[in-house]
């Protein structure tokens, strides 16, 4: 069986901080408008990983999520401090987490996706 390392994120201000360890499930970069319109870049990079893997190590609290308006399914989550990206919590019966891949501090054992 594989050992996976344990990955640490944090927010730009350093409030918010977890930590998380694989396998993940998907490492996607997403060029859909919405995911561009929020990163101001070509596309948005993230990780998923199952709820059971990922751990709020400071800061939750500080979290601000967005929501766009029905029938949008679209949900950023951010720092409520320096407004960078964090990890938020989806899905309905197996919650996932999206972890934003600029906020780690380590390079996971999972190559990149473009959708």
């Amino acid at each position: 069986m594989q050992k996976f390392k344990v990955l640490f994120g944090e927010c730009l201000c350093t409030q918010i901080s977890w930590n998380m360890q694989g396998p993940f499930d998907f490492f996607g970069m997403c060029q859909c408008s919405l995911c561009r319109k929020l990163t101001g870049s070509a596309f948005a990079a993230n990780l998923f990983v199952k709820l059971e893997q990922f751990n709020w190590l400071s800061g939750e609290d500080n979290r601000l999520e967005f929501r766009m308006p029905k029938p949008s399914n679209f949900i950023t989550s951010s720092c409520k401090i320096c407004g960078s990206r964090v990890p938020k919590t989806f899905g309905n019966s197996t919650k996932k987490v999206l972890v934003p891949f600029g906020s780690t501090m380590e390079i996971p054992e999972i190559q990149p996706t473009f959708v």
